[in-house]
């Protein structure tokens, strides 16, 4: 069977991309063993979480929105119960609105679909924005609740009768949106602007008489629980007085100079069945999770007892860096569990990112047992912090095969261990020609680990450099260096390399260095395309041969052009722009793609009279208006002989996703759009072949006919002009591999797939 989901058609245009759609696919992936059930859902760095019900169908689904990359993820549960229900449902997210910093799924007007709290950071406002869900059959749409009260559509309080102002929630930090006072609406907890004390925003409209499809806020207690978060303590400070708040030296919560706020996260659950609501604190410069005891009442918070080290009675949080708390029932038992993982967008934990505390009570008086350190995690492929992939045929079996490199990998601090580790993973095909599988088969592909003391952000390209039929390695990093691997095992043959070459030709671009290889002017030998943090492009042209390169190292100096088409995919505002290009070329053009900082893709029409100075046409700044996550890098090949090309996108998190693309492996009309007379059926053989093909067609065809051969990453390598109804062509000259050959006679044409062996 295929694995993969329905197909769309897909309409490639004359010098215009008409559609641009992208088609998520899932094809099986294996690692030690096991089935990565949900591998391609782009990896976790930053991940929050919660439960709600996605798709209308009356179970909860799971929803993260990671702060890398600020991305929306869903699973949706099957039903099956346990954690195994959750399988990556991108279509869940489909209609999600942009958030920043912060998503949390609450329903705030229980009409039975989830709403939308983020940050609104991106407007500029240190507040929340809120989206009201609703359902279209099974699909979640949003709209963007309004406040006509004030100057932005935020969430705002009452400062007094007719005055209104947004309510606090700094950018680092993660707010707990509950039902605080028992009254049957949400409130919100948020952490003040100095860092030290909790504020509580009390929703008052069920008092005020209007239904709970409305929300008004007043700040209730600028001391929630009476403690005081001091700076650089593990402790909170408690308050021995119910009715007055924890000072520190004299200190008043409105005007605390003595605190430092670095950021806070929040959340709250009712730990003993009495009505009020216990705190989950985590800070940014602590591993811990603290907690405290609510021996007030509902309506008046009073926190007189802490446990710094939560759960001590089990093993306690230990999360570099930034931990956050969740409650939410993850095993699909009945009982609320709870969840923690990292919220710094910085440097967080790879391989122990999800910390999964079962529930082994009852939601009345729960305790948190530690169950694993890889939650969700360990279902997919994740290979730390960035994913910038390739592809190529590595073991020399005709299939395509997967290489990853990556920023770093986070390893637990050590004594004589450096904490990051980079390096090339390496995912062999191990399906077939029509139906792809892949394994990860190796987590340090020719030993680049070695590499962490004076280089990371692997960058893999692979190009034959050196003109002997065979493909090399070419691997930029983040010091703007490159990396060479010759490939000394020949056409055909498994991937055999000669010892690295770091500081390659002595080329340095700047920073994160993203290169391609691609014979851009046309002269026969292969010419060098980089991309790099500051979001330009730099083409470099062979000054050697296509068997003895030779490049220029300075890409500010002639004849290497630094801007090349003009390209930038910086952001306004924004010094940098972490440009990654890819060419792929097509029958009467030749397209340039690159990742950005932001996460779009960009298209260009390539210019080859436009490679020394002047402007690439723009296609799309937003390509396929696809985004998957921020510093995204792609790869392009057709992995399951459909005629398309598939690509793979990496980012950030350190995932990678992968898609069928709109663009047809010999870049002309799929069949779909041309009229069905107008189509060929092709006959071809032998097949596979060694030397020879001969390829037939129907007895109406005459006059001239062209025939090209391209390869499965859309690379025309023959164009030949024949007669009659029978083409014999030569291809003792390909390497052994997959090829598709394109034969047009007139305005009929016809493609089919042939084996060189």
């Amino acid at each position: 069977m295929k694995y993969f989901f329905p197909l769309f058609v897909f309409f490639l245009a004359s010098q215009n991309l008409m559609a641009q759609d992208f088609t998520r696919l899932q094809v099986p992936v294996e690692y030690n063993d096991q089935i990565l059930t949900n591998a391609w859902a782009g990896g976790l760095n930053a991940p929050q979480w919660c439960k709600a019900d996605l798709d209308n169908d009356g179970d909860e689904d799971l929803y993260c929105f990671d702060r890398v990359g600020h991305v929306h993820v869903a699973f949706r549960n099957d039903g099956s119960g346990g954690t195994d229900a959750y399988h990556f449902a991108p279509e869940l997210t489909a209609h999600f609105p942009e958030g920043r910093n912060f998503g949390i799924l609450r329903d705030y007007n229980t009409d039975g679909a989830p709403d939308l709290f983020v940050h609104a950071g991106d407007i500029g406002i240190a507040g929340m924005k809120v989206f009201k869900g609703f359902f279209v059959g099974n699909q979640l749409y949003f709209e963007q609740v309004l406040t006509p009260q004030w100057i932005f559509d935020v969430m705002v309080y009452s400062q007094s009768p007719g005055t209104y102002t947004n309510i606090l929630v700094n950018l680092t930090d993660y707010p707990a949106i509950d039902d605080l006072d028992g009254d049957g609406d949400l409130d919100i907890l948020a952490i003040g602007s100095t860092g030290s004390y909790v504020a509580y925003y009390e929703n008052t409209a069920i008092e005020m008489g209007y239904t709970d499809d409305t929300m008004f806020f007043e700040l209730r207690d600028q001391c929630w629980g009476k403690l005081y978060i001091a700076p650089f303590s593990e402790e909170f400070t408690l308050s021995n007085n119910s009715s007055q708040c924890a000072l520190f030296t004299g200190h008043d919560p409105n005007d605390d100079r003595g605190g430092l706020h670095g950021g806070g996260t929040l959340a709250t659950f009712d730990a003993d069945n009495d009505g009020d609501k216990e705190l989950l604190y985590g800070d940014l410069i602590y591993p811990k999770i603290s907690y405290g005891f609510n021996g007030g009442t509902n309506e008046n918070a009073w926190v007189t007892d802490q446990d710094p080290n939560f759960p001590s009675y089990n093993e306690s949080v230990n999360i570099p860096y930034f931990p956050a708390a969740y409650i939410l029932d993850f095993d699909n038992d009945g009982l609320k569990d709870m969840l923690v993982s990292p919220n710094d967008t910085k440097k967080t934990p790879d391989r122990e990112t999800v910390w999964f505390y079962r529930n082994t009570q009852s939601n009345e008086a729960p305790h948190f047992e530690l169950q694993q350190k890889d939650a969700i995690g360990n279902t997919m492929l994740d290979f730390g912090s960035g994913a910038q992939p390739a592809i190529a045929d590595v073991n020399g079996d005709g299939l395509l095969d997967i290489v990853v490199g990556n920023y770093n990998y986070w390893t637990p601090d050590e004594p004589t261990v450096e904490p990051d580790v980079p390096g090339l993973y390496l995912l062999l095909n191990t399906g077939t020609a029509t139906e792809p599988a892949f394994e990860l088969a190796d987590t340090d592909w020719l030993g680049f680990s070695i590499f962490k003391e004076e280089a990371f952000a692997f960058a893999p390209a692979f190009g034959d450099l050196d003109g002997d039929g065979d493909l090399d390695l070419l691997v930029g990093e983040r010091y703007g260096s490159l990396i060479f691997a010759e490939n000394t095992a020949g056409p055909g043959n498994p991937m055999n390399f000669a010892p690295l070459q770091t500081n390659w030709q002595n080329i340095n671009v700047g920073q994160y260095a993203t290169p391609f290889i691609f014979d851009m002017d046309e002269d026969g030998d292969p010419d060098l395309v980089i991309g790099e943090r500051n979001g330009n492009i730099n083409y470099l042209p062979n000054l050697g041969s296509a068997t003895a390169p030779s490049f220029h190292p300075n890409p500010d100096e002639a004849p290497n052009n630094r801007l090349l088409g003009k390209i930038s995919t910086q952001q306004p505002g924004y010094p940098t722009g972490y440009s990654a290009p890819v060419i792929l070329p097509f029958e009467n053009e030749t397209y340039l793609l690159t990742g950005s900082e932001f996460g779009w893709m960009e298209a260009y029409l390539v210019d080859k009279d436009s490679l020394s100075g002047g402007s690439f046409q723009l296609v799309s700044e937003k390509f396929g208006n696809l985004r998957d996550g921020q510093e995204t890098r792609m790869a392009f090949a057709d992995l399951d002989g459909d005629d398309f090309l598939e690509m793979i996108m990496g980012n950030r998190r350190g995932g990678i996703g992968l898609w069928r693309s709109p663009f047809h492996v010999t870049g002309g009309l799929t069949v779909a759009t041309h009229d069905p007379e107008l189509s060929m059926q092709l006959q071809a053989w032998p097949n596979p072949t060694g030397s020879e093909l001969f390829v037939s067609m129907p007895e109406d065809v005459s006059g001239t006919i062209e025939a090209r051969i391209f390869d499965l990453q859309g690379r025309q390598l023959k164009q030949e002009n024949h007669s009659g109804k029978l083409l014999r062509m030569d291809v003792s000259g390909l390497t052994p591999g997959v090829y598709f050959v394109q034969v047009i006679a007139g305005q009929r044409f016809g493609t089919l797939r042939f084996i060189k062996s």
